[in-house]
């Protein structure tokens, strides 16, 4: 599976370097992925799997799944204005839902118990406008989104086959070539049908132009 998005990014950067004229540039990108996600009010139900199979998801405060780390990589192609610059992005990006759990047994203590871990991948198209914050043209402020397309999932849970994520970040161009950027991004379709489930991504990476 992994092969297959590393093919899908490869002829897409082809696309983009074809179209890369005059006024476009165009690069790779990579880097650390931090990942959360928006869960139910697992401590009043605390049972994911019955919330996947269609039990009711008892109401209340949402909770957060714990924080890992995965990978995203890819490539992008923008055009500069006298603003900031639009861009489009190529990238397979891997997350995980991990989530423990504590609980008073009262004569046994507190015992931690994991309730969800899923590992994910997906292929991103993302569009954002990047808007210029200094006169030197060094620092911008991103927004956009993007519809992502599930490549593999772990659990028999089938989750949705599309995301539809939005974000927001910053940026710095360290030289005219290489750039570093960060942006918060929240799945707005749920993980799974009906299981109040959503993404939360923090990406930090390093850009190349050529």
């Amino acid at each position: 599976m992994i092969r297959k998005s590393i093919t899908i990014i490869i002829a897409s950067l082809f696309a983009i370097v074809s179209l890369a004229q005059n006024n476009l540039s165009y690069g790779i990108k990579g880097g650390l992925l931090v990942n959360s996600a928006i869960l139910p009010d697992i401590k009043l139900n605390n049972s994911i799997s019955s919330i996947l199979q269609g039990d009711d998801v008892v109401k209340g405060v949402p909770q957060y799944a714990d924080i890992t780390y995965n990978y995203q990589f890819g490539g992008f192609v923008k055009f500069k204005d006298g603003f900031g610059f639009s861009m489009l992005e190529t990238n397979y990006t891997t997350t995980k839902i991990y989530d423990e759990i504590s609980i008073d047994t009262g004569i046994f203590g507190e015992i931690t118990t994991m309730v969800l871990d899923r590992n994910f991948s997906y292929l991103d198209i993302a569009v954002s406008y990047n808007i210029f914050l200094s006169k030197k043209d060094n620092m911008f402020f991103t927004i956009g989104g993007s519809p992502s397309f599930l490549l593999s999932n772990t659990g028999k849970e089938t989750p949705e086959k599309m995301d539809i994520r939005v974000f927001s970040g910053f940026g710095f161009n360290l030289t005219n070539a290489i750039v570093i950027s960060t942006r918060a991004e929240l799945g707005i379709r749920e993980v799974y049908k009906d299981s109040y489930i959503h993404h939360i991504m923090i990406p930090v990476r390093i850009s190349i132009g050529f």
